[in-house]
């Protein structure tokens, strides 16, 4: 998402290349209490010159509410964030502004509804004080071959009159509003981890546990799930996705943060690539590699899960190519994720013999610094 200087306007990054792609933001600042709001104004329909969107109902979309700092990206996909995609109120259009409002009250339940051009459009969600316990609520724009503006000015007047008791957040005062996780500023505070693995072996699995388990690190994921959900036709982007999600990994490299990389690369040219891009920041690389038998009904049940089937050729091919030693200032770590003994005697084995490898090469500072990471039983959590 492409955002102008003062942070006022923004437009999909890629709307040209990818005219389905859903892309937006979440705003630095929220709300924990009180009544607020926020208007967003549709400044311009971008109609792409590939013109993919034409067996799309509408060619361009934009979704306006809240969501707390952690749920997702994509507004209006998890019971903690609020936008609309269904039938609601009246079409939108060049030049119509949206009024986002939210009543957060003392008990913890909240109310969200809209307004157009200052016309209500009722009610749109209930919240019960259970489904925030606590968090604040945080503006969200999501859009889709449109750009948008916001008001964020605090002097500037209203485009259209709030309801009544409402306080504009940009006029709230800095006491009463909730600011998100910082992240980081330098690359020397940043860091990349690169998983690797074979298609179905667990990486998407052990990628978001270690986000659950390191939240206050605010990881950005990215892999070909995160693309396909964010289009409104995935059957359609799959050759795409790797394409998009490419000049993510480059753009991501140029932004201070941290990054989780979810694909297989088992290419030691593709690792070398990617992880040179991210020079100065705390690279690791997590190499996922479960025995034959047990990552055959991981593949099955992925399969079963997410739909999709990878051709036994293209599978053969990854295995020939997969070689995970590779020889940067990173640290490796080794994940079975298993938790039977002799299964855990086999990974000890394959450590040492990585670490007499690399002692051979000469490089004992590197052989020092492979680890196990078995944090959990694989099993226990998709069975």
């Amino acid at each position: 998402f492409d955002l102008s200087p003062d942070g006022s306007c923004g437009q999909p990054r890629f709307w040209d290349q990818f005219p389905l792609l859903w892309s937006g933001c979440r705003l630095s600042h929220g709300v924990r209490q009180g009544s607020v709001g926020f208007e967003v104004r549709l400044e311009r329909t971008l109609l792409s010159m590939e013109r993919e969107d034409r067996e799309v109902r509408e060619p361009y979309g934009l979704r306006v509410g809240w969501s707390v700092a952690d749920s997702s990206l994509l507004l209006g996909k998890d019971q903690v964030s609020g936008g609309k995609e269904e039938d609601y109120g009246e079409r939108l259009s060049e030049g119509d502004i949206v009024g986002c409002y939210a009543s957060l009250s003392a008990d913890g339940t909240v109310e969200l509804f809209f307004h157009k051009n200052g016309r209500s459009m009722g009610g749109a969600f209930s919240l019960g004080s259970s489904v925030l316990s606590g968090r604040p609520l945080f503006p969200h724009i999501l859009c889709r071959s449109c750009s948008v503006r916001l008001l964020l000015d605090p002097a500037a007047p209203q485009w259209y009159p709030g309801p009544m008791g409402f306080t504009p957040l940009a006029a709230l005062p800095a006491a009463q509003r909730v600011c998100s996780t910082s992240t980081p500023t330098t690359r020397a505070q940043c860091e990349v981890v690169m998983m690797v693995g074979l298609p179905g072996s667990g990486k998407t699995f052990w990628a978001q546990n270690h986000m659950k388990q390191n939240p206050e690190k605010n990881f950005f994921f990215l892999g070909h799930n995160l693309i396909i959900i964010c289009v409104t036709l995935p059957d359609r982007v799959l050759q795409q996705a790797s394409q998009c999600l490419t000049e993510l990994i480059k753009i991501a490299a140029e932004t201070p943060g941290n990054y989780i990389l979810d694909q297989c690369n088992v290419l030691i040219s593709a690792r070398r690539h990617k992880l040179q891009l991210f020079a100065g920041f705390r690279r690791r690389v997590v190499v996922v590699f479960p025995l034959e038998n047990e990552w055959k009904r991981r593949l099955s049940q992925h399969r079963l899960k997410d739909g999709g089937n990878i051709p036994e050729t293209a599978l053969l091919k990854l295995q020939g190519n997969f070689f995970f030693i590779v020889f940067h200032d990173f640290c490796i770590i080794l994940s079975s994720l298993v938790s039977c003994p002799a299964q855990k005697m086999l990974m000890i084995k394959c450590f040492n013999s990585i670490r007499c490898y690399l002692k051979a090469k000469g490089m004992e500072h590197q052989a020092g610094r492979v680890c196990d990471a078995s944090l959990c039983s694989y099993n226990e959590h998709v069975s």
